[in-house]
């Protein structure tokens, strides 16, 4: 199982960084990865147990379960259903108050391949792709709550 990680401070506090990393109503406006986000199975708002559907700007498509929902300092997921090289994903957003206006924000996901992908070379292919994925999105929610904030 591969693991990525980033983490970046924002100059922003933590109640606006939760809110806006939650808010599927902003979440384009800052976040380059999702094509399309729903919530499904009727769910109006983000609580443990809701499946949420995404759709990448690349074409990978993802149901995931909140796995746990802590405002304003924990938001999780794992998948339930993905794209075929996928065996597992889970990701888990962070975020710490560092003073009253700033706040840590890190980003972790665990990918693990499918046996028939040769893990060993298809996880480090999956942690270099979701690097590069983790870093975008986080250099988005800062630049976006900074200036929110």
């Amino acid at each position: 199982m591969a693991r990525v990680e980033f983490q970046v401070n924002i100059q922003a506090p933590i109640e606006l960084v939760y809110q806006v990393s939650q808010d599927y109503s902003v979440r384009y406006e800052w976040d380059a990865f999702p094509e399309k986000i729903a919530l499904l199975y009727g769910a109006e708002r983000i609580e443990k147990g809701v499946c949420v559907s995404v759709a990448a700007k690349n074409g990978l498509k993802m149901e995931v379960e909140f796995v746990q929902v802590m405002p304003p300092t924990t938001a999780a997921i794992t998948m339930k259903k993905g794209p075929i090289v996928l065996q597992g994903f889970s990701g888990s957003w962070v975020f710490r108050s560092i003073t009253a206006n700033e706040t840590n924000a890190k980003f972790i996901y665990a990918i693990k391949t499918k046996w028939w992908t040769i893990p060993l070379v298809s996880e480090r292919i999956a942690s270099w792709y979701f690097s590069r994925v983790i870093r975008s999105r986080l250099t988005g929610l800062k630049m976006y709550c900074e200036t929110k904030a």
